[in-house]
């Protein structure tokens, strides 16, 4: 595909008309004019939402809310709804928003625990999909499976369900989902005679991923690229879907021990097949974050979000499937979600924000107007095109089919870091297994010392 992918685009007006609920009735639209047309149609539902009693009283609530900001498209989506919620909710709820710049590494969450000390926590906080079990842990997010009906919860994604959910409650809900593929310069690979899978049950098998990248090194071109970031959250959204598809499981179930698991010899044998791409030159262990887009390696790891830079790029692209080991067994899926703190002294009014936010209008603007994240409920898949053939298709039937939450416990930080660590080195070179028995070591001592009873 060149340049473009997006074949139509959510109107302006929808989001002007969006509900305050999520009250639009599933299954009744399924292009983007007659999503308007919905919303339209059930705006009196969302006038008598907002005259309700939880916003009566004649004094305007203001909440804070702190989200990250990665690229412009994000940032400028984000500012949109805000704007158009307060314009919206005008003298009954006013959301005073801080954008954070995300940066390499955890800066955001840094900022997050540092608040979270100092009792100084925003009303509404985002948070990315595996911190939610850490956060949901130490109280600094509230319950809110009450505000969902049942319908709304089977409307969601089970990935997204799955990341936002702790101990039996449903802490944080998303608007959009990442899910890892791998990106390709076609032109590359139509000069070099590759064809690259464009059904699942064809994805690349390990061994042929690793001929490809081979043959497209040359040059000065990379056959791969593996590293969007050389340490925070980039390495374990990467990298998992290899552990899982060689059967390796990263923690055990109950997600309070890693020895045995991210240490197993299936981790291991992943941990020497990435290795390998590394010590044979097949990608760059120090690239530039734009790569891909300047044409100095054929194939990347990557999410969704890189689909708005692709669409100036001067050459053909294309999308497919994550390498199997012995089946496909799907990929990485994940992506921010938003919840209520405890400091929030009106959860009743965040949450009628959060159910703006989470709407399926909303999601569906989310993937057109923002970072391009395929959205986490199924009924806005129903308002677009875009999801219809091509690129888009296969990322849909990557999430549908196979996506995989990174792993839900409270002791993730420690867990990510110390994975971004390790696998970082073993590409440097750093011996496998003694790299993942410092995860294991690292997890489970901390495990011990803090959150076993």
């Amino acid at each position: 595909m060149k340049k473009r992918m997006v074949i139509s685009l959510l109107a302006v007006a929808m989001i002007t008309t969006l509900l305050g609920g999520c009250s639009t009735k599933q299954g009744e639209t399924t292009k983007t004019e007659q999503a308007v047309a919905e919303t339209e149609k059930t705006e009196g539902n969302t006038d008598a939402a907002k005259d309700s009693e939880v916003l009566a009283g004649g004094t305007e609530v203001e909440l804070s809310f702190w989200y990250p900001i990665s690229q412009e498209s994000e940032a400028n989506w984000y500012a949109m709804m805000v704007q158009k919620f307060n314009e919206e909710y005008a003298g009954k709820i006013k959301i005073l928003e801080t954008a954070n710049t995300r940066g390499e590494s955890f800066a955001y969450e840094d900022k997050v625990s540092a608040a979270a000390a100092t009792n100084s926590l925003p009303d509404i906080l985002m948070a990315d999909g595996p911190n939610v079990a850490s956060y949901a842990y130490s109280n600094m997010f509230i319950p809110i499976e009450d505000y969902f009906t049942e319908e709304e919860m089977k409307d969601f994604l089970p990935s997204t369900i799955a990341q936002g959910t702790y101990d039996g409650h449903f802490y944080a809900v998303g608007m959009g989902e990442g899910i890892i593929n791998i990106y390709y310069n076609k032109d590359m690979l139509d000069a070099a005679g590759i064809t690259a899978p464009e059904k699942i049950e064809d994805a690349w098998t390990w061994d042929e991923y690793y001929d490809v990248c081979k043959k497209l090194t040359k040059d000065g071109i990379y056959g791969g690229n593996f590293i969007q970031e050389k340490s925070g959250e980039w390495i374990i959204v990467a990298f998992q879907p290899f552990l899982v598809a060689n059967g390796a499981q990263l923690l055990s179930d109950d997600g309070s021990k890693a020895e045995g698991y991210i240490n197993s010899e299936k981790a291991i044998q992943t941990g020497i097949y990435l290795q390998k791409f590394a010590d044979e030159g097949l990608i760059n262990v120090d690239p530039t974050a734009t790569e891909f887009q300047e044409g100095k390696c054929a194939t990347k790891l990557a999410g969704a979000w890189i689909i708005p830079t692709l669409e100036q790029a001067d050459f053909n692209w294309g999308v497919t499937y994550i390498p199997q080991k012995e089946a496909y067994a799907g990929s990485t899926s994940g992506g921010w979600t938003v919840g209520v703190t405890p400091n929030c002294q009106n959860a009743d009014a965040a949450m009628e924000f959060i159910h703006y936010l989470s709407s399926p209008e909303a999601c569906a603007s989310f993937t057109v107007d923002g970072p391009a994240y395929p959205p986490v409920r199924y009924s806005a898949y129903d308002l677009l095109d875009i999801y219809d053939d091509g690129p888009n298709k296969i990322i849909k039937e990557t999430l549908f089919e196979e996506g995989h939450a990174r792993p839900a416990t409270p002791n993730y930080p420690i867990f990510t870091q110390k994975f971004s660590e390790a696998f970082y080195d073993i590409l440097l070179g750093a011996d496998v297994k003694t790299s993942l028995d410092d995860i294991a070591n690292s997890f489970d001592k901390e495990w011990e010392a803090t959150y076993a009873k």
